[in-house]
């Protein structure tokens, strides 16, 4: 199954590396609310919760599904990630999607090699075949009540294909309508409100099916207080010998107060803003009185730490070693995240020049312990943010130069 379904193993909520999941103590009225939709039999059997970038979409996602794969339910997710490969492309998602259903079920796997055995190339067809084959028989296969069954899709928006995206929506909406076919199971989808997602969720067929919710409607203030005290009280006790001179409470209610009205009801702003105080160059009581002046959501922070991090690698001896900018490009414009090594090799500079040019961004980059893993994005906005000149300046990225200067490197290795 694994060979024929060729599952992204690095799409669920049992996937590796650093995961976004909620603060404890956070956001419990909208966990209240999702688990109330998944244990009613009456309700509709598709959730929507949707909110901005950066409002918590995915670490409830993942708290969900953790929560509820603990009490021993079937569990299936994919977390779509945009410019990471296979992670953004609808094509894998209904056959990862039934590759996990088919570990955690006998039946469900019975019925899905038996279905592979009649048609081997039934995930090169439409959606609607997928979804009704691949998925929703293997699910009936189980005889399980629909509310012990989970699939969570995330991040719709992070999809690269936003047709298909729209076009897998009116699938699910249609099929559940269809008599003698509704679905097996509670689908709970996350994404940004954009516009060809919007248009599916509200058309006549879809608002009987679909309970919608909104981050909006919740106020994330007190919640993100909680977490930054959480987060930056651990940091004074694991700095506590360069934090001994800085009076407590550290810091203030009156600074967290400022600080949960700069995130605006972002969580990525508020976990942003941590990293700066924490890895930022400077005293963490410096950082955080530079953190506060930063209202201007992510961008703000992205400029403070991207020129700093210039302005120090331009001050090296070895000219060799003025190329940040030509890193940042390869971070924003691979198709999926690359290793400190492939880095390496596309630039033609040795593996532990380039951590050290990384280790400069590190407030808004998850770095790899090992030069083999992958260098990540701490949020997708970054890419958004270099690639728009209305919104980094000086700081924009010469898509055109550097989409050539990589394709006339990757050649030379071609060659070599």
């Amino acid at each position: 199954l694994h060979q024929i379904l060729s599952p992204v193993g690095d799409a669920s909520h049992t996937r590796s590396g650093p995961v976004a999941r909620c603060h404890p103590g956070t956001r419990l009225k909208v966990i209240a609310e999702i688990e109330k939709w998944i244990k009613d039999r009456d309700v509709c059997p598709i959730l929507w919760l949707n909110g901005p970038a950066g409002s918590g979409k995915s670490a409830i996602s993942q708290t969900i599904a953790e929560r509820h794969a603990a009490q021993q339910q079937i569990v299936a997710s994919f977390f779509f990630f945009r410019g990471t490969g296979r992670r953004s492309q609808i094509q894998y998602l209904i056959p990862t999607l039934a590759h996990q259903v088919s570990i955690f079920n006998p039946d469900a796997e019975s019925a899905l090699i038996e279905t592979m055995r009649k048609e081997p190339n039934l995930s090169e067809q439409a959606l609607y075949h997928q979804l009704v084959k691949l998925l929703i028989k293997s699910i009936q296969a189980t005889g399980l009540d629909s509310s012990k069954i989970l699939i969570i899709i995330d991040a719709l928006d992070e999809c690269d294909d936003k047709e298909l995206i729209s076009e897998f929506i009116e699938v699910i909406v249609d099929t559940h309508n269809t008599p003698n076919l509704q679905l097996p199971f509670r689908l709970f989808l996350t994404s940004r409100v954009e516009e060809h997602i919007q248009e599916q969720f509200y058309r006549s067929t879809t608002q009987s099916v679909v309970k919608y919710l909104s981050l909006q409607n919740f106020n994330a203030t007190k919640d993100i207080q909680l977490y930054l005290n959480s987060r930056l009280s651990l940091l004074y006790e694991g700095k506590s010998r360069i934090m001994h001179d800085i009076p407590r409470p550290w810091p203030s209610e009156e600074h967290l107060e400022r600080f949960s009205r700069n995130a605006a009801g972002s969580f990525i702003i508020a976990s942003t803003l941590v990293k700066f105080i924490e890895k930022g160059k400077g005293h963490p009581d410096d950082n955080l009185k530079v953190a506060l002046d930063m209202t201007d959501g992510l961008d703000f922070v992205y400029h403070q730490v991207i020129t700093i991090a210039l302005q120090e690698n331009k001050i090296l001896r070895d000219e060799q070693l003025h190329i940040l900018d030509r890193v940042l490009a390869v971070l924003v414009l691979a198709e999926k995240p690359l290793s400190v090594i492939a880095i390496s090799v596309l630039l033609e500079r040795k593996a532990y020049h380039i951590v050290q040019m990384l280790l400069r961004l590190q407030a808004i980059l998850l770095i790899p312990e090992k030069d083999d893993e992958p260098v990540r994005l701490f949020h997708t906005s970054l890419r958004d943010y270099l690639c728009t000149g209305q919104r980094s300046e000086e700081l924009c990225i010469n898509m055109q130069q550097n989409h050539a200067r990589l394709a006339i490197r990757c050649l030379q290795l071609v060659v070599e």
